[in-house]
């Protein structure tokens, strides 16, 4: 009996990873373009976040912190409001992603992983990440948006790159 293997002297079966601690390093070097687009990403997305504690501080007008789709205000507040919002969005999305990107060993993958798929699912992964990344750096320049400056937009271009990230992300895994 066999138990689902092929008898001996055939193709030997991929070695599949359980745990994190089994998954090994990745084993290849990402382009020089993604490697700076991920750098850059942390450097666009804290601009404005700079900015936006800039005019904080001199400004003690209440500022647009809430817009509904058709880019009407909806509600004022404080522009340090804004400033958290921004600073919460860069630090989780933008620098968390970035840095988590670097340790693909420890995302959660949508299939087994198998020493056939690891380094490919591990490109995949990190290559998702770090255009997330750049897409919500784009989003935080939406939200210096509010206080006037002409780069609301953004906002949705961020949304459009995040939206093709992940669709793109899951497309791939699922076919590759």
């Amino acid at each position: 009996m066999t138990h689902g293997r092929e008898q001996a002297g055939s193709t030997e079966w991929p070695e599949v990873y359980g745990s994190f601690r089994e998954r090994p390093a990745r084993d290849y070097e990402l382009g020089a373009g993604l490697r700076l687009l991920r750098e850059v990403s942390v450097v666009l997305g804290a601009l404005p976040v700079v900015l936006i504690a800039w005019h904080a501080m001199n400004s003690p007008d209440q500022v647009p912190v809430h817009f509904g789709f058709d880019g009407t205000v909806n509600r004022d507040g404080s522009p340090w409001e804004l400033f958290w919002t921004a600073l919460l969005v860069w630090v989780t999305c933008v620098l968390g992603m970035a840095v988590l990107s670097r340790h693909p060993r420890l995302f959660n993958f949508p299939q087994v992983l198998t020493s056939e798929n690891v380094q490919r699912l591990y490109r995949l992964g990190e290559t998702s990440l770090i255009w997330l990344a750049f897409a919500a750096a784009l989003m935080v320049w939406g939200i210096a948006g509010s206080l006037g400056y002409p780069t609301f937009w953004l906002l949705w271009v961020g949304l459009g790159v995040m939206t093709v990230a992940v669709v793109l992300l899951v497309w791939r895994s699922a076919t590759s």
